[in-house]
């Protein structure tokens, strides 16, 4: 009997998706694909574009020689791994259908990342999480008042002795004494912790997405089988949809975790611990793919909660939809009529052969298609409107729309032409010079805002990133510019004191000698 359960839990496992992604022989060929189209920080790939990254893909896996590579199309490999669950194809809000990596996948591309790691994850950091966890989890455990207030007397013991050595090592190191540097493996034992910990996010949250995809499947189909009239359900399905991140065991995990990610000085120290321990020099014998990983972790997070924030609007707009029109009458019917009409095509399709004739099922309801339009739309082309009047003989007119086309210019875009030919001739006059600088030397109508970014597109290639330090440019390289918009209204702007040089076609032509913009 202990054998029997045994095997049938280790069928049930290696029945999931995930194990059967790397049990198949093509699994290592499609864990490839889908490590290198979902990298870090791209949750989502919009159908087409992933359709032809895949055929590319798949054209270079020939062209190399490999074998198991499959000739079937990229659309048709892309719908059968929807249907084994690898992957899980929706709409954005947009309406462009979009695909993104199943938690069964997210688990297969995690196993594999971890098991092509050379460091062992049985180390003192990993232990240490451990016992951390583990006490919190005893701590909150204890039902009775005195074991609760004997942990709390430990924990405040415990913080005391930490503050005093902290305090102790604070006044050392203020009377002059060495820093104590962290051996670079400790270092390294700690970021693979941190690194597996971050790999196995993607996985937990798109697990919470689909429980709660589910979760809309079954309230929508345990709707349209309600034998209650519509008042009745109305009640008991809207409290559905208001509490549905509530009615799983997934979402009220990802609940709890939001109270932490919504704590926004939280978040700041996560960036700064980010940039803190990637600018250490040991970062460098990390992989790369490791390193971005961590680095892109604030970004992640925020995909994450916002993919399964969507995943709820977008079940609680589904089920109030269908509540609209719920009608329990026609429900019972189109599911009985769609029933016997799979049955007798199932029947049909055993017993005949091609270009056979299928009888009507003529107790489906006629379809009321109400009246054909009477007239289609023309086909000619529209007749073009009518020329305009000439003004030569209305010089007031003239003025007018002179002006007011000068006030249209005055609002448009970055004028390209101009700035290079200024550009040009202040080159000529001063030799190097940065951004603000040639934007101060231009004429009013080339000091509007929108201007700026003619000029930051002359920049010199590569200079805005020499001027970067840890993602920001340092405050003594910045400098202030007054815009002036074409209705006569200033704004000062702070732009980086990058340096501009000519394009290759930027030959000094004279503002004077281009031709006036019709």
């Amino acid at each position: 009997m202990r054998l029997d359960a045994a095997l049938a839990r280790s069928r049930g496992a290696f029945g999931t998706p995930a194990l059967a992604l790397l049990h198949r022989k093509e699994g290592p060929l499609v864990v490839a694909l889908l490590s290198l189209i979902f990298s870090p920080g791209r949750a989502t790939v919009p159908t087409e574009q992933m359709h032809v990254e895949v055929e590319d893909l798949l054209a270079e896996a020939r062209s190399a020689g490999h074998e198991d590579v499959p000739a079937d199309a990229a659309r048709a490999l892309c719908s059968r791994w929807v249907r084994d669950r690898w992957l899980v194809r929706a709409l954005d809000d947009g309406g462009v259908e979009q695909y993104r990596v199943s938690s069964h996948a997210a688990e297969a591309l995690a196993f594999v990342d971890r098991t092509q790691g050379a460091r062992a994850l049985v180390s003192e950091s990993r232990i240490r999480t451990l016992l951390v966890a583990l006490e919190g989890l005893a701590r909150d455990a204890r039902p009775d008042r005195e074991s609760q207030q004997r942990a709390l007397r430990e924990q405040i013991a415990r913080t005391r002795d930490e503050l005093a050595t902290a305090e102790a090592e604070l006044r050392r190191l203020e009377g002059g004494g060495p820093v104590v540097e962290t051996p670079e493996d400790r270092l390294l034992e700690q970021f693979d912790n941190v690194a597996a910990l971050v790999r196995e996010l993607p996985a937990d949250f798109a697990r919470v997405a689909e429980s709660i995809a589910e979760l809309q499947r079954s309230i929508v189909t345990g709707l349209r089988q309600d034998d209650r009239p519509t008042g009745e359900v109305l009640g008991s399905y809207l409290d559905a949809s208001d509490t549905l991140m509530q009615r799983t065991p997934e979402g009220r995990a990802f609940a709890g975790a939001m109270e932490l990610l919504r704590d926004p000085r939280l978040l700041g120290q996560l960036d700064e611990r980010v940039r803190a321990v990637l600018a250490h020099p040991f970062a460098d014998t990390v992989p790369v793919e490791r390193r971005e990983a961590v680095r892109t972790l604030h970004a992640r997070l925020l995909a994450a909660v916002d993919a399964v924030l969507d995943a709820q609007t977008r079940a609680s707009r589904t089920i109030t939809q269908q509540l609209t029109v719920h009608n329990p009458l026609r429900d019972r019917e189109l599911d009985g009529a769609l029933r016997e009409a799979t049955a007798a095509m199932a029947d049909w399709f055993g017993s005949t052969g091609r270009a056979a004739r299928v009888e009507p099922l003529r107790w489906l309801e006629r379809a009321r298609l109400g009246r054909f339009r009477a007239q289609l739309h023309d086909l000619r082309p529209d007749t073009p409107p009518d020329a305009l009047a000439g003004l030569d003989d209305e010089p007031d007119e003239l003025d007018g729309a002179a002006e007011l086309l000068g006030g249209l210019l005055g609002m448009g875009g970055p004028r390209y032409a101009e700035t290079v030919a200024h550009l040009a001739r202040v080159v000529r006059e001063r030799g190097d010079v940065t951004v603000d600088e040639v934007f101060a030397a231009g004429p009013p109508e080339l000091r509007r805002p929108v201007e700026l970014l003619g000029y930051l597109e002359l920049a010199a290639p590569g200079a805005l990133d020499a001027l970067l330090e840890d993602g920001d440019v340092p405050a003594v390289r910045l400098r202030r510019v007054v815009t002036e918009r074409a209705d006569g209204s200033t704004r000062t702007i702070v732009v980086p004191a990058v340096p501009v040089a000519l394009p290759e076609d930027g030959a000094a032509q004279d503002p004077d000698e281009m031709e006036t913009p019709a």
